[in-house]
């Protein structure tokens, strides 16, 4: 089978009609960004060939775009020779008509079409099949290519069916399959299908329960025995206890302690009761004193307060007129410390560029004689007398009519510039002293000690005042106003107040105390209870063993009566040989249920040993691409074609534990090489992957384009991805999505 074009209208992604048209043999590239609708053909392809015209509910619902409509899918194909297409409308008006491209005639319609179509695919029923094995859509390569994974697909059949008589003769022979069912069968009567549990009313479960019936019989015969002999034996004992404690004597005492105690009670309680009454009445009194006391001493505080914030107030009003003191004089100095800091450097760059001076330039010695005198010119002034020149730039001496030397200092441009940057500096040291109100740098630095020292008087007075009033003035005002009125209080008629609440609670305190000593405490009282409950309970607990041992005498002489004397008893012997018996048969039954399972496991290990062939069809075509990849490399599959391990570099590793572009490549692999088998037996699919190998890296994918090129075999393979600069690599014809006109 080949597919010749797609097309596709009101279908996910294409809410308008689109295409992809002349998808030859070999290897088919559709390549483009994300959102181009590379997996929608993909959905599209699953739609015309695998899903039935008749879908509803979630899975239509998936087909339509988000503007709505039918969806509709066309799809041309070649099978046997023969060129179809196959066209199916979905939802409302929902149709399948296949068509034969060469005569133009509609050879089937409907669920017909959808029968047909299978039947040339290779599909069984509404199944994937052989498509599922080769078409894999986007992320599922990073699942384990297991045929039937997650649910059944009708992909294992597909391979088998195409591997025919290699699977039949790796399974071991007819005859090996009948021991296998045989002893099969055998461990069925014995055991359930999963061999842990005995089969429900099997041989070896009927065997046992025998044998667990025999050993009750037997046990209920030995307690037989033993009941009748303890029966007469508790029937006395009962009769005994009951004459002892129900007598009169014995109810009489009883009843006389329990109104002793009760008259003890009631005493008790109505002294306690008088005694929490006064406690209450004692702790109100209490309060009244404490209170009344309290608001003595308040008033009192409240006049020592007042003092002391009046006192307060002075100290405040004092410091801040401090503060603004020292804040008007603070500026008066103009000798801040940024000024002193740049007088500082500007000193400096001043010495430096002296000293800088001092190492340029020449030194020249005139000596006049006695006549020359005035004679001599410097840069056209007149030398007086004899002098020492220390030239750094350029100097003109002057001797009359006879001649001018001009000297220059090596260096002399730069020296220019040092000499400039000291004339800079002496202008603005000049500039900040007058600023400061100074004539020279000592001066300014009495002038900063003068104002640092102000400062540090400024913010030992604000760090006072901040302590006295940190909410400031006002609020200590306030203060002092409010307690002003608190002192204004009669100190004297608050003493008398406090005096009566005291007296008061001493009187009350005195009857309580009284009371506390003749009231029963909590722990005496609650012994008292707990022996008057004891007493109490002790009576009703003697009346309920009398009545309850009454009940058992009479009950005890009822079961002797009437009870089962029908030889159980004596039936002790004839039950172990019973028991005996069953036991024999169960361990017979258990022996031939380990011999068969013993036997049966045997017999999976050489079948085990000998299947390995099975998977020989799939790992032949499949070594050739491992070693292109991996260099050398095997693998391993579990049941059912499940891959189970990757062998290489001299390890075993377990394809879950692999890298997700590993799995992702070898999962393509796998494909590729179902793909190769079926197409070598007859029954070829085209090889559909949906965005694959987006974890390899350049070489390994590389590798892999070039075991998808040499696939000869294959017909066809549609390579749908949006790495279309990674799959350049990759010969074969490239496809595109164009528009489509349904007719």
């Amino acid at each position: 089978m080949k597919i010749l074009a797609l097309r596709m209208a009101a279908f996910r992604r294409f809410a308008t009609p689109a295409a992809v048209e002349d998808i030859g043999d070999g290897v088919n590239v559709l390549a483009g960004p994300n959102e181009m609708g590379k997996s929608t053909v993909f959905h599209a392809l699953e739609a015309a060939f695998v899903t039935r015209h008749k879908v509803t509910g979630a899975l239509l619902d998936l087909m339509r775009p988000h503007t709505g409509g039918e969806p509709l899918v066309e799809a041309d194909f070649e099978q046997g020779g023969e060129r179809w297409r196959i066209r199916k409308q979905f939802g409302r008006g929902s149709a399948a008509v296949l068509s034969h491209l060469a005569s133009g005639r509609i050879e089937a319609r409907n669920a017909d079409a959808e029968e047909r179509v299978a039947a040339m695919t290779g599909r069984s029923g509404d199944l994937p099949g052989r498509l599922g094995l080769v078409w894999v859509r986007q992320q599922r390569s990073l699942a384990a290519p297991d045929p039937d994974l997650g649910r059944l697909r009708g992909e294992k059949s597909a391979l088998i069916d195409a591997i025919g008589r290699e699977v039949e003769a790796a399974a071991g022979g007819e005859t090996f399959e009948r021991v296998q069912q045989r002893v099969s069968a055998a461990l069925d009567t014995l055991l359930t299908p999963t061999r842990t549990a005995l089969k429900k009313n099997g041989p070896l479960d009927l065997a046992r329960r025998a044998r667990d019936a025999a050993l009750i019989a037997l046990d209920e015969a030995r307690r037989a025995e033993a009941a009748a002999q303890d029966r007469l034996d508790r029937l006395a004992a009962a009769a005994s206890l009951l004459a002892e404690r129900d007598s009169a004597l014995v109810r009489a005492a009883e009843s006389d302690a329990i109104t002793q105690l009760d008259a003890r009670i009631a005493a008790a309680v109505k002294l306690r009761t008088m005694r929490d009454l006064s406690r209450a009445a004692l702790k109100g009194l209490q309060a009244d004193a404490g209170l009344s006391a309290q608001a003595a001493q308040s008033a009192r505080q409240a006049a020592v307060r007042l003092t002391e914030r009046r006192d307060a107030l002075a100290v405040i009003d004092a410091l801040q007129s401090g503060i603004t003191s020292l804040a008007a004089s603070l500026n008066d100095n103009a000798a801040t410390p940024a000024r002193m800091d740049r007088v500082k450097s500007l000193s400096h760059a001043q010495a430096m560029a002296e000293a800088e001076l001092k190492g340029h330039g020449v030194t020249v010695d005139v000596a006049l004689k006695p006549d020359g005198a005035g004679r001599v010119l410097i840069d056209g002034q007149p030398l007086a007398a004899s002098a020492q020149l220390h030239v750094t730039g350029t100097t003109e001496l002057e001797f009359g009519d006879l001649a001018v030397v001009t000297i220059t200092a090596a260096g002399a441009d730069h020296a220019s510039a040092v000499h400039r940057r000291l004339q800079d500096a002496q202008s603005e040291i000049a500039s900040v002293l007058a600023a400061m109100g100074v004539a020279s740098l000592a001066d300014a630095e009495a002038r900063a000690a003068s104002r640092a020292g102000r400062v540090a008087e400024l913010d030992q007075a604000r760090a006072r005042l901040s302590g006295l009033a940190p909410l400031g003035r006002d609020a200590v005002a306030a203060e002092i106003e409010k307690l002003g009125a608190d002192a204004a209080r009669d100190l004297a008629a608050l003493d008398a107040s406090a005096a009566a609440a005291t007296a008061t609670f001493e009187r009350a305190r005195l009857e309580h105390d009284r009371l506390e000593a003749v009231a029963l405490s909590d722990t005496d009282f609650r012994q008292l209870s707990a022996d008057y409950a004891s007493a109490k309970a002790a009576a009703e607990n003697r009346a309920r063993d009398s009545q309850r041992l009454i009940v058992v005498v009479e009950k005890l002489k009822s079961e002797q009566d009437v009870a089962d004397e029908d030889g159980r008893a004596a039936q002790g012997d004839a039950r172990t040989g019973e028991l005996a018996r069953a036991e024999a048969e169960a361990q017979r039954l258990d022996a031939e249920a380990r011999a068969l399972a013993l036997l049966s496991n045997t017999l999976a290990a050489i079948e085990q040993s000998t299947r390995q062939s099975y998977f020989a069809p799939v790992t032949q075509r499949l070594e050739p691409h491992l070693n292109r990849v991996y260099g050398q490399a095997t693998a391993g599959f579990r049941d059912a074609f499940a891959l189970g391990t990757l062998t290489r570099g001299g390890g075993v590793e377990d394809v879950a534990t692999l890298s997700d572009g590993t799995r992702e490549q070898l999962s393509v692999l796998v494909r590729l090489s179902f793909a190769e088998l079926l197409a070598e037996r007859g029954a070829p699919v085209p090889l559909v992957l949906d965005d694959p190998l987006v974890y390899s890296d350049d070489a390994r994918l590389a590798a892999l384009c070039a075991c998808l090129a040499g696939a000869k075999t294959v017909p066809q393979i549609i390579v749908l991805t949006c790495r279309e600069t990674a799959f350049q690599v990759l010969p074969g014809r490239r496809l595109a999505i164009s528009a489509w006109r349904p007719g």
